[in-house]
């Protein structure tokens, strides 16, 4: 059984009811798609990225993505920080990730993956994430809650502190 932290559980007691990921995809479809988007170069601004290596789909990032839309949705906001000032660094920290590299990407509304995808792909700072070529794992998550933006997701990317067997 996992424990949520003291932090996430008064949050949860406190937040508005937030439905059921009922707009997440599924690891492989998710994994697919990022990964056809990184095979090819992309223009983020000003910049063009070349093609990037393929992600692994990762369920520590997964699960600390989704604790991060479920917090969106519940509180209706779209920032980076979370609601006790924890960074993705240290949300990820927090969720038993040791990184190298982080990123997230946040979007609200898009009733689809390959909405946010566009999304994304039109902000350079968005973009850039999806192409930096040092990261190697994510986690995705999608939540639909009650409040204008109706669907959060949150795309974390990052590549592992150190290697360890089996990668």
């Amino acid at each position: 059984m996992r424990v949520l932290p003291l932090s996430l559980l008064g949050l949860l007691v406190m937040a508005p009811t937030v439905l059921a990921a009922d707009c997440q995809p599924d690891a492989e479809s998710a994994t697919r798609v990022l990964n056809a988007l990184r095979a090819q170069a992309q223009r983020c601004g000003e910049r063009t990225w070349p093609a990037a290596p393929a992600l692994r789909w990762h369920a520590t990032l997964s699960e600390a993505a989704l604790r991060h839309a479920q917090e969106l949705a519940a509180f209706d906001r779209l920032t980076h920080a979370s609601t006790n000032g924890a960074t993705l660094r240290a949300r990820l920290r927090e969720a038993g990730y040791a990184m190298r590299v982080s990123g997230e990407n946040l979007a609200g509304g898009p009733e689809t993956l390959d909405e946010a995808l566009a999304q994304w792909l039109g902000s350079a700072a968005h973009c850039e994430n999806l192409m930096a070529a040092d990261f190697e794992e994510f986690g995705l998550a999608c939540v639909s809650g009650p409040g204008k933006l109706q669907r959060y997701w949150v795309l974390q990317l990052a590549a592992p502190a150190r290697s360890s067997p089996g990668r």
